[in-house]
């Protein structure tokens, strides 16, 4: 473990794509992994309700996997990458915003498509630009970011949820993937 954090520290293209996935991670537990307790305060406690707002997230991942796997994306992958974090930014302000659960459906739905170009973007990434003999360690790396800042996150988030609207910590994460987006972007 050691080895691999050491080289994604000193390779600059890693280190850059693990704390984009981390930050990820961390900021899209307002939108996603708290859409239960959004509809449930927003549209109400009705099992109909959870289980659709579930269907559409999953239904937009998976058209999100149709889309990059027949697609692929943007010649410059690092154009993708932004491309998703900025719109999966101002989607989940979008879902902070929505107040009909029809339309809340709709923007969930293209939240999944957003989710899945980024975190393709960084795998694809990660998988060209890490040398074959440190990607076991890299990839390693990713899934222990994605076990440490998921639960960071529902640690942050989850009780900040009792003290501030839920919208408005959507949306700052939101804004905060927007801002994510924009770093990611290639260099002209």
């Amino acid at each position: 473990m050691k080895t691999g954090i050491n080289y994604a520290l000193s390779d600059r293209v890693t280190g850059r794509l693990l704390l984009i996935y981390g930050l990820l991670t961390f900021f899209c537990v307002p939108g996603g992994y708290l859409a239960g307790l959004f509809v449930r305060r927003t549209f109400g406690e009705t099992y109909w309700y959870l289980t659709a707002a579930e269907l559409a997230g999953f239904a937009g991942m998976m058209a999100g996997g149709l889309l990059m796997s027949t697609w692929g994306g943007f010649r410059r992958r690092e154009k993708t990458l932004a491309a998703g974090l900025i719109s999966f930014g101002a989607l989940s302000i979008a879902l902070a915003a929505a107040k009909h659960f029809p339309a809340y459906l709709a923007v969930m739905a293209f939240y999944g498509i957003a989710l899945t170009m980024v975190q393709t973007s960084v795998t694809t990434m990660l998988q060209e630009k890490t040398a074959p003999s440190m990607q076991g360690r890299i990839f390693g790396l990713m899934s222990t970011m994605y076990a440490g800042f998921l639960p960071l996150g529902m640690a942050v988030f989850g009780p900040l949820a009792d003290l501030l609207p839920l919208p408005l910590l959507m949306a700052l994460s939101g804004g905060f993937l927007i801002l994510a987006g924009f770093f990611a972007q290639p260099s002209p």
